[in-house]
């Protein structure tokens, strides 16, 4: 039914079996073939970002087994598309799985999956990339001037966030370039018979302080697993107890996070503006207003089986 479209892809003319696939966030045209390998179709005119994106998944694939493996690259000008064709990885999406499993099997998936995430951190930006601290504070401002233009947003809120963020930039100073997913949530996980068997949808991939991949994890990860998030950030630390300083870079990337999303929202729709300013209250509340760097829910380890 398929292999029209997908005429010239490698590993298509001799595939048995062709579904497309079509959960996810991502606008790109996916279909499985054998259940054994992956096709992403999207716009020629990205093809030079997308070069990149696969071959970043070559490289992080040489560093952890639970990465798809990259295989082919390529474009179809008649049809003004490129494509790339992964290994694919079966199973369920962490949103879709976790809420199923017991406790200790959300944590175990997240404690796994935090030290796979620790694993592709190693991977170092080119000598010439831009510093972080210039580059996130640049774009921390221009989020600022866009949150005093949100007149409904209360004050109050406006200044605890400039007032916590201005206080705690020194942080951004001498953090290292490396690899960053960018989108390090139970969505883009693949859980397999109880277990983490793979993370992907590389396409936000950057490059900065790697300690930014985390910040996600209380605003959206902690609304699917507290189980999995509190095991991301113990796995990524392999077990030991995160220093003061991993905290102090958390809470201050939470912080900026709360900022880009309540523009980013507001900017988008009314619904977006208002359910993520719902989390984003939330952050606050974790962090009682920013006095507290380990967030509430972390907390809670203490009470649980593990």
């Amino acid at each position: 039914m398929f292999k029209n479209t997908l005429e010239g892809i490698p590993y298509v003319a001799g595939a048995k079996s062709i579904r497309q696939l079509v959960k996810g966030f991502s606008n790109d045209e996916k279909y499985v073939l054998d259940e054994t390998y992956l096709v992403r179709l999207f716009p020629l005119t990205e093809a030079d970002r997308r070069k990149k994106e696969f071959e970043l998944v070559q490289t992080c694939a040489a560093h952890s087994d639970f990465v798809p493996k990259a295989l082919a690259f390529g474009h179809l000008p008649a049809d003004s598309k490129a494509y790339m064709v992964l290994t694919y990885m079966p199973g369920k999406d962490g949103e879709e799985a976790l809420p199923a499993l017991s406790e200790q099997e959300q944590y175990q998936i997240g404690f796994v999956a935090g030290q796979e995430l620790a694993k592709l951190h190693e991977i170092q930006a080119d000598q010439d990339w831009p510093s972080w601290e210039i580059a996130k504070k640049q774009k921390s401002d221009r989020y600022f001037s866009a949150l005093e233009k949100i007149e409904e947003l209360d004050p109050a809120l406006k200044q605890l966030l400039t007032g916590y963020i201005g206080e705690n930039e020194w942080l951004l100073k001498g953090r290292p370039n490396r690899f960053q997913h960018d989108d390090f949530h139970p969505a883009n996980m693949i859980i397999d018979r109880n277990r983490f068997v793979g993370l992907v949808d590389f396409g936000r991939f950057d490059f900065g302080d790697p300690l930014h991949d985390l910040q996600k994890l209380g605003f959206f990860s902690v609304r699917v697993s507290i189980p999995f998030s509190i095991g991301a950030i113990d796995g990524y630390h392999n077990g030991e107890k995160p220093g003061e300083r991993f905290w102090q870079l958390y809470a201050l990337y939470s912080a900026m996070h709360v900022v880009s999303a309540i523009v980013w929202g507001r900017r988008t729709s009314e619904q977006q503006y208002d359910t993520l300013l719902a989390y984003s209250l939330d952050v606050v509340n974790d962090h009682h207003d920013f006095t507290e760097i380990i967030p509430s829910w972390y907390r809670q380890k203490a009470g649980m089986p593990f």
